[in-house]
Parts: C-alpha cells; structure tokens; sequence
C-alpha cells in the first residue's frame, strides 16, 4: 500500500518558492489533489506547469495549451505544449524548486518524459531544483521491453522502460551532469513487482484515451497503430483495444493473431465507429485486444504483430505516417518490411536491447523487485 509523505514534502519546501508540475492523476484518496494538498499545508506556490492535456487533463491528444491562469486558485499557468508553449527556462526563472508528480503508463511515447527532461536541464542550467516526487508506474512488473529509441527524449531507450519517472530523472541526471539539480522523493512501500491494485492508488487517467490500468496495457500492445492508416480507437469507449479501418476483414485479422498463440492475449473480430479521430462516422472491422494474462505479455511483439498481419492483409491501403519509425528504433521502416517481418527475430533483438538497457540502468533503481 502506497502513501505518500505530503507533511514531510511540505517541510522540504518551506522558505522556497515553488512551482507545481502536476496532472489530474497527481491526486489520493487522503489528501486529494496534490496542488490542494501544497496549498493546505502552506506550500509558497509561485506557478503551475501544463503538461499536454492541460493542467486539469481537460484536452485531447495534440490540443494547443496556452498560457493562462487556473480558474480555481488564480496561479498562472505555464504551457509546455502546443502553439502557447513557454521555454522551460521561464518555468524556473520565478522559483527555487519545481516539484514534478505526474502518473506516466510504463511507455516512452509519452510526452511528460521529454517535459521532465527538459525542465531538469533547465533547473540545472539556473540552478535550480527539479524535485521528482515519484510514483508507481503500472508495467513495471514486466520489466524493460521493445527496441530502443529515442523519441521525446534525449537518450535513448526502450519503449517500455520498466522505470518510474524519479528512476529515468536519476539515470538521465547521471549520464548529463545534472545531479546537483535533482531531488527524487522514492515511493515508500511499492515493488516493481507490484500490480497496480496492490497500490491502493486510485487509477487517475493520465491522459483522455487511458481511462482505465487495462487501457495502459492497450496502449503499450496497440499504440503504434496511430502512426498507421489503421485506426487505434480513439473515438470510441474502448480506445487502443479496438483496432481497425473500413479496408480490413476483423474475422480474418482475428484468425491469422489467434494463430500466432501470443502469450497473455487474444483477439475477437468485431465492427465499430468512431465518433471522432479516423475514420469518424465509418463503420471499422477490425478486431478486438483481449487482455487475459497481464504478466505473460509482450506489447511491442503484440504491436508489430498486429501491424504486420494489417500490411499483409491490405497492402494497398495499409500506410505508415512519418512519426511510425520513432516508436520503434529511428529505423527505416516501410509497409513491405513489416509485411514481411520475421517475428521471432525481432522479438530475440527487442530481448537484447532490453537486456542492455536494463544493464544500462542498474544503477539507478529504486525499487525492490
């Protein structure tokens, strides 16, 4: 069971002026919002940090966020995304410490890491103080997995790390120079082993298309799919488990997945609509992604299985957009290749650039396993 020290936060934080780099997940049954919490206990809270998504988790993927004050507390509201973004150094120039709790999903796609990476050069630059109150991450349990890239941060890693946020700030703050400038707040009481019930923590979505844990596993099997001419079911209740397009057959996809018997999943054919995003108001087939054993799973191996059977399926229509090739390694991937590849190769390279990740990183773990 976690629970998070906020009377001892707040005693590291008296005499400093602070700012609060948060989302609507940095909340607990206890204390509430961690923003309320701060402010409760007397915290000298100069300035709020938007994430994408907005600081109240009230935007879609890719909205514009802007500078503005929040309509609860009046503090102002910095962006670091979209057309109003602020450069980080401004996010420091106010504050002696910014405290960072946002809930990630386990997976590198995630904006809120290059956002960490970069106000931490920033606070090291003005010397300044990024304090990383850390948290669960909810895939930890199947430790590193996937190729290695570098989207959205500065060095490069797999596409499910298997750290925290205070875990990845350690290792990058090491391989910079930028220690000085860290303070990292562990998580009492939780192992990487721990599944994300064992936590106590309620599921806050981190972001509109992750309502629920089971979506957070979606996201890591199907997210990819975005980047393709296949839709990944935003726009309907089940986002990243549904996945389809009007050119697919959902009964032979299924069939050809079933068959490749990938460990923890399955797949059920089925049609859908979605209200918005692709395809908004055509009928889809495609299929289902069934979760039935969270621990035996591989979502990169499941991903690239799933996108292999569509560009084998529909050669004509299956398309990859420009930002497919960040997912995975910064490689050269077209339709061809993932029509033809060899799936138990690639899963025997995703093994060993985790193996050297997780080599890599050693040092900087937190956690018991």
């Amino acid at each position: 069971m976690v629970r998070f020290d906020l009377d001892g936060l707040a005693a590291r934080l008296r005499g400093r002026r602070v700012g609060l780099v948060a989302t609507p997940a940095s909340w607990t049954v206890a204390d509430g919002h961690l923003l309320d919490a701060l402010l409760a206990r007397g915290v000298d809270l100069r300035v709020l940090v938007a994430l994408e998504h907005g600081f109240r988790g009230e935007l879609q993927d890719g909205a514009d966020v802007g500078r503005y004050a929040d309509t609860a507390t009046g503090l102002p509201v910095l962006s670091f995304y979209g057309a109003g973004r602020v450069a980080p150094e401004a996010m420091v120039a106010d504050v002696d410490v910014l405290v960072f709790q946002v809930q990630d999903v386990t997976h590198r796609a995630y904006t809120f890491h290059q956002a960490m990476a970069e106000l931490l050069a920033a606070a090291a630059r003005a010397g300044k103080t990024l304090l990383v109150l850390d948290r669960p991450t909810p895939l930890a349990h199947l430790g590193p997995r996937g190729l290695t890239g570098t989207q959205f941060f500065p060095l490069p890693f797999p596409m499910l790390p298997g750290l925290t946020m205070g875990e990845l700030a350690k290792w990058l703050a090491a391989e910079n120079g930028w220690t000085a400038a860290l303070d990292v707040v562990p998580v009492p009481g939780w192992r990487r082993r721990d599944r994300w019930m064992r936590t106590g923590l309620p599921w806050i979505p981190p972001s509109p298309n992750i309502p629920t844990v089971a979506s957070a596993y979606a996201y890591a099997c199907t997210g990819l799919v975005q980047h393709t001419s296949v839709s990944e079911g935003r726009g309907t209740c089940r986002p990243f488990e549904y996945v389809g397009a009007p050119f697919l057959d959902g009964g032979r996809l299924a069939a050809a997945l079933n068959a490749l018997r990938l460990p923890g999943v399955a797949f059920r054919p089925l049609h859908f609509q979605p209200g918005f995003n692709k395809f908004a108001g055509q009928v889809c087939s495609g299929v289902q992604l069934l979760i039935r054993d969270p621990g035996r799973i591989d979502p990169p191996l499941v991903g690239l299985a799933l996108l292999r059977e569509c560009a084998r399926q529909a050669p004509a229509e299956f398309a990859l957009q420009p930002a497919f090739a960040a997912w995975l390694d910064n490689g050269d991937w077209t339709p061809e290749r993932l029509a033809g590849l060899d799936l138990a190769a690639i899963r025997d390279r995703m093994r060993a650039d985790a193996a050297a990740f997780r080599h890599r990183t050693d040092p900087f773990r937190l956690y018991p396993e």
